[in-house]
């Protein structure tokens, strides 16, 4: 009787998970695999490699290595079919508690190789190279068997094959044919039923098949869902194309799912459940069988019931021994609760030692240390030294921390409050020793003769002797500063108080000596370029400025007089005093913030005043950041204001004696003032840039004033002369007026207001001289008459190609378009000054022919001219016979005398303004020329004189005169 197969719990849930209607194809999501049945599969180890496949001829000893210490993971390796699609896949599934999962599927063509390495491991190589191992060296050869007649079978070969020895292969061939065995004819004969049903069999086929079945369910042969006979899948194995056996299984298949009541429609789990509820029953059986047949078995079970009675003895022992330990274990509990006990007491023990002792470090100051504050030296730098080291260690006593049990201490207290006391004590004796200091150093100071000002060293000296003598004590101005906060600022106060003397003796000493050394302007030298003092100078007569001499223009209008011999300019003098206070403020400030701890640099605290030996002297004199503190950066202001509250004052003084003769300077002091508030605006000297912003005020106000007036002389400008010709004076004056203002201005740079403010003075001045220019020139009241017209024109030549050409010269920015109006103004009154002239000597033919010009812009026909009683041909030849060659010399000669009482050589218009009438001329001779061709055809009517007639009489002209 054959043995019946067992049911497999692992692949009854490998099925369930990966091969039932409600599982998806992992390359087809998606998509049921209802298609797809499980072959076979083995349950392996898989090896890791570190992301890297073994290779070379050590590969197998290297894997052995792995296996005895390496990372193993359990996997199956499942063989199933597509049955609809006839293709074979490997799959590499995990199992979690409940269900399987496929990790990995390969198509069975992709195995390039399969490698033995011993009775248990074995590498199986596609893409990349696998190693996997059984616990079952059974288990994996059938599995390998079945793998390669499945392979062959398909694709006619077989993939290569190591470590594959002649044993083995005789070994596995004879092996009798196990479930795996089985599968693997089961997926043969279901591909080959699978063919045969899409091929619709006959009936009696269907039938036949049927009784075959029947057959192998009663011989108790099976597969996981076929039964069929092992002679049958033998011969299909070996030919596949043998059509009579295959039709033999198909009929026996049939007639069995026939004894099933199975139909094509019906449900394959119920049909498949069926087929293992049978085989269940006939596997018990056949064990029922085996049972009742074997005589061994009772003495089987005599040896069983002999093993479970000493296994017994063995547990009452065991039970004793477990009492006995148990009771061990009380005692060891209770001996190592005790034992912690005694460290955690121990370790508070050691805790509260260590607690005391730095209490009493903490709260216990020698006595030769506090006998430092009391009477240490303060006069030299090691005794200073001393002192600093005596005084952090009373801070840290009476900085340290205790909790509320140990404050409470009357030890503690009782050091708490005899430290304090010292404490007192020496701010009290550094607070008195210092205002003593303060007050000796600049006491020496203002009784030192040697500091005064001198004419040959005008200058303010410094306060180093005050800041080498202080700057020992910085560390101890910090330590007050944390300790005593009120006696600190006291400090500060009493610092400022004493310095302040000195600073205001020295800087008032230093002014008075700079007025003296400032040159003077006289009221002459400033008619040169200012319109007032001009205008005081020429109120007596004619404003034009060839009417008399108004100053000497030959000097620059920066230069002085009495320039040499050490005298400045007032804004040089300014320029020099900025020089020299400014770095004082700036040093003086640094002094303070650096001594009394009031900026950003330096220590926090006294404890790590170590960072105070790394100052520096010359760090005094270097532009700093803004303060961060705003209560520093105030108090820090307050200090300075106080120490110089007079310097404002004494500069504005200053300013307003150097302008009091040329107001201009305020221009070149606004500049010096501007730029060093352009350098400091963005430091720390909050101080100097708002005294020196309030100084600026007072410059801006001077040179307000100064514009006002300027534009009041322009205004107030009038012309006595009868003829009204020539450069008006203030119309001359602008050019040195200009130059002089951007002389102040060459120590100026880009960004800084005065420029603005200098620009807005000009557009001011040049609008009112071009509105007061044209108020002159038309003077008269009325331009109908020949003569005033020409004046008028005469005056607005003249004076606007002065302003352009001098204008120009300077290159200034915002002139320009004013210089373009200028030009535009002169051209115009040019044209029209020609004209004016022109009209007296060719008065009648210029009229003739413009009445033509305009009766032309309203007649279709130029033809139709001659018709009209004025511009007849009779007319046209009288007007052309009163102007022969003669009589246009001798009108362009009166013109000439003319235009020559009109224009000097000086400004160089005389030759300009004759070519230009002699260009007039020239273009009117063509003008008439055309029209008398165009109105006047056929009357051979032409003037009497050529263009190079013209050219000839000008050309003589001009070389006669």
């Amino acid at each position: 009787m054959a043995e019946p197969r067992q049911v497999d719990p692992i692949r009854q849930q490998i099925i369930q998970s990966l091969f039932s209607s409600s599982f998806e194809d992992p390359r087809s999501p998606g998509q049921a695999s209802a298609s797809e049945e499980l072959i076979t599969y083995l349950k392996v180890n898989e090896e890791s490699f570190g992301g890297q496949s073994p290779t070379g001829h050590d590969r197998p000893s290297s894997i052995l290595k792995r296996t005895g210490k390496g990372d193993k993971k359990v996997r199956y390796l499942l063989v199933s079919v597509i049955v609809r699609k006839n293709k074979v896949r490997l799959h590499k599934s995990k199992k979690s508690p409940h269900n399987f999962s496929i990790g990995k599927t390969w198509p069975l063509e992709e195995i390039r190789s399969i490698e033995l390495i011993d009775p248990q491991t074995f590498l199986m190589t596609m893409a990349k190279t696998y190693c996997w191992s059984t616990e079952i060296p059974r288990e994996k050869n059938d599995f390998l068997v079945s793998l390669l007649k499945i392979y062959e079978r398909h694709y006619k070969r077989i993939p290569q094959l190591i470590g594959f020895d002649e044993s083995i292969l005789r070994e596995l061939q004879s092996s009798p044919q196990s479930a795996t065995n089985n599968d693997t004819e089961s997926y043969a004969l279901a591909s080959s039923l699978q063919k045969r049903l899409n091929n619709k069999p006959s009936s009696n086929m269907t039938r036949q098949v049927d009784r075959n079945l029947k057959n192998l369910i009663r011989n108790g042969r099976s597969t996981p869902s076929l039964l069929i006979d092992e002679p049958s899948i033998g011969h299909y194995l070996e030919d596949e194309d043998d059509a009579k056996q295959e039709e033999i299984s198909l009929i026996n298949v049939e007639e069995l799912l026939n004894d099933f009541n199975w139909k094509e429609t019906g449900n394959a789990a119920a049909l498949e459940q069926r087929l293992l509820n049978e085989l269940a029953a006939l596997e018990a059986a056949n064990i029922h069988a085996m049972v009742e047949s074997d005589d061994r078995l009772t003495s089987v079970v005599h040896q069983l019931d002999k093993a479970i009675a000493e296994l017994d003895h063995m547990d009452r022992w065991l039970t004793l021994y477990t009492a006995e330990l148990n009771s061990m274990g009380e005692d060891i509990h209770h001996i190592e609760s005790q034992n912690r006990g005694l460290q955690v007491q121990t370790a508070n023990q050691n805790a509260l030692l260590s607690e005391l002792d730095r209490l009493i470090r903490s709260i216990i100051i020698p006595d030769e240390v506090l006998n430092i504050l009391r009477e240490g030296n303060l006069d030299t730098i090691q005794g200073v030294q001393d002192i600093e080291d005596a005084a952090a260690r009373l801070q840290t006593a009476l900085e340290s921390t205790f909790d509320e049990a140990t404050r409470g201490m009357a030890a503690v207290q009782e050091k708490v409050e005899l430290y304090t006391s010292h404490s007192n004590n020496f701010c009290k004796r550094l607070h008195e020793y210092l205002n003593l200091l303060f007050q000796n150093q600049a006491d020496a100071l203002i009784k030192d003769k040697t500091r005064g000002p001198r004419r040959n060293s005008l200058t303010v000296l410094g306060h180093e002797a005050i800041e080498d003598c202080l700057i020992k004590y910085r560390g101890l101005s910090l330590w007050m500063k944390e300790i005593d906060p009120r006696g600190h600022n006291e400090l500060q106060t009493l610092y400022v108080q004493a310095v302040e003397p000195i600073y205001k003796k020295e800087t008032k000493e230093y002014m008075a000596q700079m007025r003296l050394m400032l040159s003077k302007r006289e009221l002459a030298e400033e008619a040169t370029y200012v319109f007032s003092a001009a205008s005081n100078i020429h109120s007596h007569r004619s404003s034009l400025a060839g009417s008399g001499n108004s100053g000497d223009f030959s000097r620059a209008p920066w230069e002085f007089k009495d320039a040499g011999g050490g005298k400045l300019p007032p804004e040089e003098g300014f320029e020099q005093i900025l020089l020299t206070i400014v770095p004082l403020i700036v040093r003086e400030q640094n002094f303070i913030s650096d001594y009394f701890h009031l900026g950003n640099k330096g220590p926090k605290t006294f404890l790590n005043r170590e960072e105070l030996k790394r100052w520096r002297p010359q760090d005094l004199s270097i532009k700093r950041t803004v303060i961060k503190d705003v209560k520093a950066q105030k108090k820090l202001l307050e200090h300075m204001q106080l120490m110089f509250m007079f310097l404002s004052e004494e500069l504005i003084n200053f300013i307003d004696y150097g302008c009091k003769h040329d107001n201009i300077q305020s221009v070149g002091m606004l500049v010096v003032i501007e730029r060093n508030i352009h350098e400091y605006q963005k430091s720390s000297q909050e101080y100097l840039v708002k005294m020196l912003n309030k100084v600026r005020s007072r410059c801006i106000d001077i040179f307000e004033k100064f514009t006002n007036e300027q534009l009041r002389a322009i205004e107030e400008t009038k012309v006595t002369s009868k003829k009204r010709k020539g450069i008006i004076l203030f119309i001359k004056l602008f050019p040195r007026y200009c130059e002089r203002i951007e002389h102040s201005m060459e120590g100026a740079i880009e960004g800084l207001e005065v420029r603005g403010i200098v620009d807005k003075a000009y557009e001011r001045i040049v609008k009112t001289m071009f509105d007061s220019l044209e108020a002159i020139a038309n003077d008269s009241g009325s331009l109908v008459d020949d003569k005033e017209q020409l004046n008028f024109h005469t005056m607005m030549l003249e004076n606007m190609h002065h302003f352009y050409t001098e204008i120009s010269t300077r290159k200034i920015t915002v002139l320009e378009p004013y210089m373009k109006h200028a030009k535009t103004s002169y051209d115009k009154h040019l044209e029209a000054y020609a004209k004016s002239v022109l009209r007296k000597p060719f008065g009648k033919l210029m009229e003739f022919f413009d009445g033509i010009d305009d009766l032309l812009k309203t007649t279709a026909a130029p033809e139709e001219v001659k018709f009209h009683l004025r511009f007849n041909k009779d007319s046209l030849k009288k007007v052309v016979a009163q102007f022969p060659g003669k009589e246009i010399k001798k009108g362009l000669e009166a013109s000439y005398k003319r235009v020559d009482r009109h224009f000097t050589q000086e400004e160089g218009l005389l030759q300009v303004v004759w070519r230009n009438i002699g260009q007039t001329l020239i273009d009117n001779h063509r003008r008439y020329t055309t029209i008398i061709n165009k109105c006047y055809p056929d009357t051979n009517i032409t003037l009497e004189f050529t263009i190079e007639d013209l050219l000839h009489y000008l050309s003589e002209l001009a070389r006669s005169h």
